[in-house]
This record gives structure tokens, sequence and C-alpha cells, in this order.
């Protein structure tokens, strides 16, 4: 086990969104890039998750008998313009929330970070939306705030989602230096 003076030179976990508004022919109306707050609950999850993944064949003769998936994962848009922080549980208002679209990762390398991307593809709204925050939930249902909040982006601008476009969403978590 570490102590605590080796954990300044464990690995981190990053989070990053990228979030893209497409009009009808495809063309990006809007786009907006930038780091997240990795939430308490989202170190959790990738913790419990990682230890799952690496004792699932030997759970019934270890004692284990509740699995730790990040799945059924939504990827979910609000309104709320308050500052994200750690131990965030939920978005600030929650317009709408989709399954994961793609997933995909990336090997490290002795300078460079793995990476594990995740894409959320939002069909056109109703109503314009105003959106000023992301986030994703592991564990999750369709129901709003359910599951477990792995980050929490608030963007510095709202981003307007007119009826006739589409938001993509792109969640990317490095895993490194």
């Amino acid at each position: 086990m570490p102590t605590s003076e080796h954990v300044e030179h464990l690995p981190t976990i990053r989070g990053h969104l990228d979030a893209w508004v497409l009009g009808p022919d495809g063309e990006v109306h809007d786009h907006r890039s930038g780091e997240n707050v990795v939430c308490t609950t989202g170190f959790t999850q990738f913790a419990q998750s990682l230890v799952w993944s690496g004792i699932q064949d030997q759970a019934g003769s270890l004692g284990v008998t509740s699995p730790t998936y990040l799945t059924p994962l939504y990827g979910a848009v609000g309104s709320s313009a308050t500052t994200a922080v750690k131990a965030d549980t939920q978005l600030g208002a929650e317009l709408y929330r989709v399954t994961v679209g793609a997933g995909g990762s990336t090997p490290a390398s002795g300078s460079v970070a793995a990476l594990a991307t995740w894409l959320f593809y939002f069909p056109n709204p109703l109503t314009t939306w105003s959106v000023n925050e992301a986030g994703v939930f592991a564990q999750a249902t369709s129901t709003v705030n359910s599951g477990s909040l792995l980050n929490h982006w608030v963007f510095g601008a709202a981003i307007p989602v007119p009826t006739a476009d589409t938001l993509v969403l792109q969640v990317s978590f490095s895993f490194g230096p």
C-alpha cells in the first residue's frame, strides 16, 4: 500500500469535455472545450469498477457478491451556471440525458496519459435549450439526477441549442501523469 509520502507520485484522473452544436447539415454552430471537475462520487465509481474488473472471475471465492459497473452510463446537460465542485452529486438544473453512444480508449506511454472517451448524442430539443453545464452519470437511469455523477463541467457562457440543431458531448478521462 502506498503511504502518504507516495501518494503525490500516483497518477491522477483528469476530465475533459467537448460540446458541439450541429446544424441539420452537420455544420458546427458552436463548440466549447475545457477541463472539468472529476467528482468525489466519480473517483469512487472508477475505483470500485476497477476493483470489480480485477476480481470478477474470483469474486465468488472471495465472498464478493455485488458487482460494480459504470453502466448504464448517461450523459446529461443542464441550465445552471453554479460553479462545479468535487462534492457535486447532480447537475444544478438538468435539462436532458442520453445513454452513451460510443466509446474508445488510447493507451498510455511514458509521458502521455491513457485516455477513456465516451460520446453522447442529444436529439433535437423540443424547445431551444440554454446549456450551461454537463456531466456523466454512472449506474444511472433515464430519471433526472439518477446515478453517480462522475464529472461536472460548467461552461463559461451558455450554449444555445435551437430546435433544428443537435448536441454532441465528448467526455474524456485521462489516467496518468
